[in-house]
């Protein structure tokens, strides 16, 4: 599954979960889980779990972590990504 298969025009999360304390509590949710489950902790699996939660394919975070919680925090992670891209600039 891509992320241009989830992550397809008119699908945004609500705004209250697109907050940082939101995203870094659903994120937070997301590694401890995976920690849990003895899984390796990257930014690569911490997005391609968010990706399955969004998708309501969340086997154990289905009461912690909502499609909307995980949609949220897959926005601030690619916002932040692209921040951070541009501040440093493309020549670095």
């Amino acid at each position: 599954m891509s992320d241009a298969s989830i992550m397809r025009p008119g699908r945004q999360a609500p705004e209250y979960v697109t907050s940082p304390d939101m995203a870094a509590f659903t994120i937070g949710q997301i590694v401890i889980a995976l920690l849990a489950d003895g899984g390796e902790v990257s930014l690569e699996t911490v997005r391609k779990q968010l990706i399955r939660v969004s998708m309501g394919h969340g086997r154990t975070l289905d009461a912690r972590v909502s499609a909307e919680m995980a949609l949220g925090a897959l926005d601030y992670i690619t916002s932040r990504l692209l921040a951070n891209k541009l501040r440093i600039g493309p020549d670095c």
